[in-house]
């Protein structure tokens, strides 16, 4: 799956320090990462894969505890749907559509359901929200409003000695005052972008397209 490079050039201080304490880089990429984890917002990115050369683009319904990331290239719609009650993964292809149960409540999906566009919006921000000040951060180069996205504070991040594991992959993660994600750039050379930013989400966004059936055993 499209995952998301070179990273923005910055100074700034690193994660935490001898003493304990955390870095103002740090402390600010945690707040904007929580804000984001609860924010409600409809996104749409155009994600780029540098090798193979591919693109897609990226819809993105975000109010916890639901979620729904569609991956939108060639003509096909993959889906990643959560909510309350279950997480979904669908596809729509030339009109045909189907969707399967892939975990019951309060439970993760399994791989290769729980990777891709759908971790950088929801476990990844949990995870530097709660556990950011032990990343080793710097301050990039703030990004200007511009098209459909806001202005974003940008932050270099790689994970340190005590970075719990799974770790958000090092990168360059920039975010608009209300926490939502609005640029990724890999050292791989993939990137996302976000291009157009609503405040509302339609309710039935998160209920399945198709009727959704067990995995198969």
């Amino acid at each position: 799956m499209l995952l998301l490079s070179a990273a923005c050039s910055s100074g700034g201080s690193h994660g935490p320090r001898p003493d304990g304490s955390t870095s103002k880089a740090a402390a600010d990429l945690t707040a904007l990462a929580g804000r984001g984890a609860a924010a409600t917002y409809t996104g749409i990115y155009a994600f780029h894969q540098a090798s193979p050369d591919s693109t897609a683009t990226v819809d993105v319904w975000h109010a916890p505890p639901n979620l729904r990331v569609d991956v939108v290239s060639g003509g096909t719609t993959a889906s990643f749907i959560r909510t309350a009650a279950a997480t979904y993964s669908c596809v729509s292809k030339k009109g045909k559509h189907s969707c399967f149960t892939v975990a019951g409540p309060g439970r993760k999906a399994p791989a290769p359901f729980d990777v891709g566009p759908a971790t950088l919006f929801s476990d990844d921000l949990v995870t530097l929200s709660a556990s950011g000040a032990s990343y080793d951060v710097t301050q990039a180069a703030p990004v200007a409003a511009g098209g459909g996205a806001p202005a974003a504070t940008c932050f270099d991040l790689k994970p340190g000695l005590l970075t719990p594991q799974p770790a958000v992959q090092t990168g360059t993660y920039c975010f608009a005052d209300n926490g939502v994600l609005t640029s990724v750039q890999y050292p791989s050379g993939n990137t996302a972008r976000l291009y157009l930013l609503l405040r509302t989400v339609p309710a039935k966004r998160f209920v399945p397209y198709a009727k959704p059936r067990p995995l198969p055993a």
